[in-house]
């Protein structure tokens, strides 16, 4: 595969935007804070992307097939949010390029040696690929709906 990651531009977003079809989706993924619908214009404040920059990875004809972002939480340790994979190229193992991608740019950050992620629980394939990429959950930092998982860089 040929993808790759770069920084998100705002010729993005309203791909970006597009892949969310509804304010529980929007929720889930942006967190409730961000209204539905989210128009492009407002994406970049509503993600914060000047404290916490976003990530796309594109196709080898540049078209967006993911998004995500980190930021640090502590001077050692980032982490990753707005993990999302458009719809229509899910099922092609792009998350876990997104997520190996998006991991191995967080940690060229100085003294970043820990990754972090919440996930909710009912999101089986994402927990599932999370575990397989070396995250283990922390069940006392997690809740009933959502689980915190961290990854030490290897």
């Amino acid at each position: 595969m040929s993808e790759h990651l770069q920084p998100v531009q705002s010729l993005h977003y309203a791909t970006i935007v597009s892949w969310l079809d509804s304010a529980a989706a929007t929720q889930r993924w942006a967190g409730p804070g961000v209204a539905f619908p989210l128009a492009p214009d407002r994406l970049a404040h509503a993600l914060e992307l000047e404290v916490r920059p976003g990530w796309v990875l594109l196709d080898p004809q540049d078209n967006c097939l993911g998004f995500g972002q980190y930021w640090l939480t502590r001077a050692d340790t980032a982490h990753l949010g707005r993990i999302i994979v458009s719809p229509q190229a899910r099922g092609r193992g792009l998350g876990r390029v997104l997520m190996q991608s998006l991991s191995r740019q967080a940690l060229k950050a100085d003294g970043v040696r820990r990754l972090t992620l919440r996930v909710y629980r009912d999101n089986v394939a994402a927990v599932a690929l999370y575990r397989n990429l070396g995250f283990v959950a922390i069940e006392q930092e997690s809740t009933a709906e959502l689980l915190f998982m961290a990854c030490p860089a290897d």
